[in-house]
């Protein structure tokens, strides 16, 4: 799966949490391709190796279980994301790196230079099992945008105000600025 799909669809299914952090979720959402895709090439000489320690479950538990029991919800939002993202990404059909280190190594995977990895990546576009959750996920995003608007103005415009207040005092005042440009 690529960004829209983990962004997208694990924003939906935050749906299933209460008070989910929404930006943990999305970091958490992300996060196994953010560790392993750098770790893939650095470790292994390939980007196509980036499905290593952060796709394991091994992971997801050293986030999950913190996190619950400290009843942390940006924690708790994170492994959520990390969960959705290991189920989008069918680990289960890698058991060898999904139970890693109880079933060995890491499978090996192909050597690619970063530009036939992207190549390989977008190619897998073709497939239906990728480009739809794709679209699902761009949906989604797009509703999200749009049942979040007045939201998203309200914070714009409160950050803008608070920019506009904290100029205008640096600068002698809102009162002042007018009698200067009169």
């Amino acid at each position: 799966m690529l960004l829209f799909a983990h962004v997208g669809l694990a924003l939906a299914f935050a749906r299933l949490l209460d008070r989910a952090s929404l930006a943990f979720l999305i970091l958490g959402s992300m996060l196994p391709d953010i560790i392993d895709k750098p770790l893939g090439l650095i470790a292994f000489g390939s980007p196509s190796m980036g499905r290593t320690f952060a796709h394991t479950l091994l992971f997801l538990m050293l986030l999950a279980v913190p996190a619950l029991y400290y009843r942390e919800m940006r924690l708790i939002s994170m492994a959520w994301g990390v969960q959705v993202h290991l189920v989008l990404d069918f680990m289960w059909n890698s058991p060898e790196t999904l139970l890693w280190p109880l079933l060995g190594a890491f499978p090996s995977a192909p050597i690619l230079d970063t530009l036939s990895y992207i190549e390989m990546l977008l190619t897998g576009l073709k497939d239906p099992g990728i480009l739809l959750p794709e679209i699902a996920g761009l949906a989604y995003l797009m509703f999200f945008a749009v049942a979040r608007r007045k939201q998203a103005c309200a914070w714009i415009d409160r950050s803008l105000r608070k920019k506009r207040a904290s100029s205008c005092r640096r600068s002698g005042g809102e009162h002042e600025k007018r009698n200067i440009r009169t």
